[in-house]
């Protein structure tokens, strides 16, 4: 199986900060959330929360510009790879935090059985989940992630185990059938277990890149665009984007 070495490595890396006496707690999600929701005062509803959380009520700010962060979200279609509803946390607990902001890495393992590509780059965009939270904001520019937690709703018991279910709830409602099985890996106040996952995780981010690469390559083309510079940093990135979704818009027309 062409990522069972690689799943395999990773899962060891866990089990191996344990053993280090890194915290290593791995909570089993609720498949039916209503009733683990009904436990919490805290809205989760798709695309109902979109809110800004500014400095003065933030409680817990993960990730940010002066600390480490990740966000890798891979779906494949090994489904066995997979140990679905599990939620795993390398760092701790909310209530337990006392520093803010934290060195933050999200991953998530999806189970699908298409690999159509714009399916799989449509289950990489996490903005949908910063909508759909209470209390919950996710934040990213090139190359930074990070989340924003307001103090009112760490009151209420917000937890990674109640983050955890809710993004396996939330990706499950959007995309319906189209997930078969979700995995979610936290790490936090470890940077450098951040860095050593960004090592045995290195096969799976080097194929998102060159996936990306080649998407940019072919729409440059398609635009006749000769400038070596990213997307994210060129001055005509608004432009590109409207003549984009024109061609898209364009596209469906026609089929």
């Amino acid at each position: 199986m062409q990522y069972e070495p690689v799943i395999k490595r990773i899962r060891h890396f866990f089990n191996n900060e344990s053993q280090r006496g890194k915290n290593l707690i791995i909570y089993q999600g609720n498949p039916n959330f209503s009733n683990f929701h009904a436990n919490y005062d805290i809205g989760v509803a798709l695309d109902h929360y979109k809110e800004i959380i500014i400095q003065e009520e933030t409680g817990l700010e993960l990730g940010g510009i002066n600390k480490k962060s990740f966000s890798l979200i891979f779906p494949l279609q090994e489904l066995n790879l997979i140990q679905d509803n599990n939620i795993t946390l390398l760092g701790h607990e909310i209530n337990s935090i006392k520093d803010s902001p934290l060195d933050f890495g999200l991953f998530l393992l999806i189970g699908i059985e298409t690999s159509h590509e714009k399916e799989i780059e449509n289950l990489r965009q996490l903005n949908f989940i910063s909508n759909s939270i209470e209390g919950f904001l996710i934040r990213t520019i090139p190359r930074k992630f990070w989340c924003r937690i307001s103090s009112d709703i760490i009151k209420k018991g917000f937890s990674f185990e109640f983050l955890g279910n809710a993004i396996q709830h939330l990706y499950r409602q959007k995309f319906g059938k189209l997930i078969r099985e979700i995995e979610v890996f936290f790490i936090n106040s470890y940077p450098d277990t951040l860095d050593h996952f960004r090592e045995v995780s290195l096969e799976l981010i080097t194929q998102i890149k060159n996936r990306w690469k080649k998407k940019v390559e072919e729409w440059k083309k398609r635009i006749d665009c000769e400038y070596d510079w990213g997307c994210e940093i060129c001055p005509y990135q608004e432009d590109c984007y409207n003549i984009k979704k024109v061609l898209i818009e364009r596209e469906e027309l026609e089929n």
